[in-house]
C-alpha cells in the first residue's frame, strides 16, 4: 500500500470532484486467466454500488491516473505527513 497526497494546489484534476472509490483487480487462474473481470466500487451518501460495466471501470482507471499524476509521489507526501506530524507533535 502506497500514500500519495494531492495537495489543494493541484485543485480538481479531473473537473469534477470525484468521491471515494476502489478498482477492484482479481487474481488469475493457474491457467493465466482472471477470475473476475475488474470492478470499481464507490462509497455514496446512501450505500454502495459496484460498477461491473468495462466502460464505467476504464473511466474510473482513467481517474485513478489523473489523480495519481497530480499528487506528490510517495517520498514527497512521506516527508509532508512526517513535517505536519512533528507539528502536532510539539
Amino acid at each position: 500500500m502506497t500514500i500519495r497526497i494531492l495537495p489543494f494546489s493541484a485543485g480538481a484534476p479531473v473537473g469534477d470532484p470525484v468521491g471515494q472509490f476502489a478498482i477492484l483487480e482479481f487474481e488469475e487462474n493457474l491457467q493465466g486467466v482472471s477470475v473476475s473481470p475488474p470492478v470499481a466500487y464507490l462509497e455514496t451518501f446512501t450505500g454502495c454500488m459496484y460498477l461491473e460495466k468495462p466502460d464505467d471501470v476504464q473511466r474510473y482507471d482513467r481517474v485513478h491516473d489523473s489523480l495519481r499524476r497530480a499528487a506528490f509521489d510517495e517520498a514527497a507526501s512521506r516527508s509532508l505527513l512526517r513535517q505536519i506530524a512533528k507539528e502536532f507533535s510539539a
